[in-house]
């Protein structure tokens, strides 16, 4: 088909307070609550009027970890961001999503970059209008994601972005058919319990809570493991977590995260040297598949990495927060890096064209899976943002991807009963009943996601934004507890 041309049109946005069950350590940051941000955009699609989501938190110490900007700080920036993603989008003339896209990343990067905020952040807001922009081209059109790359209904030219793939397709880079099971990789935070008889408050509310509850009631076969930079910490941290899986004779494959804790790899080569030089954490290596982002972001893609602390390292790295830009990942691979995660806080379009960039570079190694894509997202809550990025992952035919909503948030208790209950009723596969709640169904350590294959992007349950709280009533002291109370 011919792809429509789509004129971009209002923005409403709403936000919705989501309170953690159990606190969450990442990097420089405890977070208890945080700002869920819900976005509609009205458009025409080849004349016809449609309406698209996206929602997404507001996660604060990710995209700006500098030291001098608060939390409240950063959701400003996000909220801000967003809004001039949105100004941006409205102005641009009709035209086909991809090439929407294009213009709409070139000009919030140079705006964002102009103001003071940086390029991960410019990314957050140009995906927000961009999944909410696909979403509303699939309903119009009645096609699901993969539908619309089938029918080419966002009108992709990824030699456009880079001429090396030229003579490729992307349907040379993913799958025939989208994934209907996801295996469900299993966060393990800095301050979660791995068993019972650590020291934690239990919350006692008759949802799994330490690592050896997701193990055993969950089935999980997948790990992703945070780092803090401290070696001793860190090794006695893994040397705990190899114990739990050896005391339960559990098969797992792993992940570790280097949440940008090191400024120089020769640091990171040395916690991995003594890793490989225990054999109480042999097995444990031995299941880790790649290490997601060591380096601090304003250093990761610098210079080339170093050959000799690569081999001490032994397993490929990928990049998370330094994939900042459309280009980031290709300038990565010259650098040494293997892998990218895709997340759509940083774009749906950016991860096909990254997918394509992974094969063309595996086949050039004469390596299937050589460079590759993971699915890194940690806190996509139900409904909107976290059907969205697993349509995507699913399509993508990333067969494992990190999730862990469902145990810093209980259920979709963030939602309104309204909507939870229509989340529970158009995707039974993903969600269930249990205990009088709805929440995220996971079977054998896997995510059902088939019902995912519906017109838009991966979600039927519209948002009422009437629940929301319009952002020029919203401030950060309502993630108090306190105060929410």
């Amino acid at each position: 088909m011919t792809a429509p041309k789509v004129k971009l049109g209002a923005v409403r946005l709403g936000i919705g307070n989501a309170f953690a069950r159990m606190p969450f350590r990442f990097g420089v940051v405890t977070m208890d609550a945080a700002a869920s941000l819900t976005l509609e955009l009205e458009m025409t699609v080849d004349g016809k009027h449609s309406v698209g989501y996206a929602s997404d938190l507001l996660a604060y110490k990710w995209f700006d970890k500098r030291p001098e900007k608060t939390p409240a700080d950063n959701v400003a920036d996000l909220l801000w961001v967003v809004h001039l993603a949105a100004s941006i989008a409205k102005d641009l003339p009709a035209d086909t999503p991809f090439e929407l896209w294009k213009q709409l990343d070139v000009a919030v990067d140079r705006a964002a970059l102009a103001g003071g905020f940086n390029r991960l952040g410019a990314s957050f807001g140009v995906s927000m209008i961009e999944r909410a922009m696909i979403d509303g081209v699939g309903k119009a059109l009645g096609l699901s994601f993969r539908a619309m790359l089938t029918n080419d209904a966002l009108g992709l030219r990824p030699v456009d972005i880079f001429p090396q793939l030229d003579g490729m397709s992307l349907e040379d880079a993913i799958p025939s058919r989208p994934l209907t099971r996801l295996n469900l990789r299993h966060t393990i935070g800095m301050v979660d319990p791995l068993t019972a008889a650590d020291p934690f408050e239990p919350v006692n509310d008759g949802l799994p809570e330490t690592l050896e509850d997701y193990l055993r009631e969950d089935g999980i076969r997948y790990l992703k493991i945070k780092l803090g930079g401290d070696l001793s910490t860190d090794i006695e941290r893994l040397q705990a977590i190899a114990g739990v899986l050896a005391g339960g004779d559990y098969r797992i494959a792993a992940t570790l995260d280097g949440n940008e804790q090191y400024k120089h790899l020769d640091d990171f080569a040395a916690l991995m040297e003594a890793i490989r030089s225990r054999p109480a954490l042999a097995s444990l290596f031995a299941a880790t598949l790649f290490v997601e982002q060591p380096l601090e972001r304003s250093v990761a893609l610098a210079s080339p990495l170093d050959a000799k602390a690569l081999d001490a390292i032994g397993l490929p790295l990928l990049i998370d927060e330094a994939d900042g830009w459309t280009s980031a990942y290709r300038e990565a691979i010259n650098l040494g890096y293997h892998g990218v995660s895709h997340k759509n806080c940083k774009g749906v379009i950016r991860s096909l064209l990254n997918a394509m960039l992974a094969t063309h570079h595996s086949h050039l190694a004469g390596r299937p899976g050589a460079y590759f894509q993971s699915a890194e997202d940690l806190t996509c809550l139900p409904a909107v943002s976290l059907q969205a990025d697993l349509a995507v992952v699913a399509v993508l035919g990333i067969g494992h991807v990190e999730r862990n909503g469902h145990h810093y948030f209980r259920g979709l208790e963030h939602l309104s009963v309204a909507e939870a209950e229509a989340a529970l009723a158009i995707h039974p596969d993903l969600y269930e009943r249990k205990d009088g709640r709805v929440q995220l169904a996971i079977h054998d350590g896997t995510l059902r996601v088939g019902s995912l294959e519906a017109p838009g992007l991966g979600s039927s349950v519209t948002p009422n934004l009437k629940d929301r709280i319009d952002p020029a009533n919203w401030s950060f002291e309502m993630l108090n507890r306190t105060n929410h109370a």
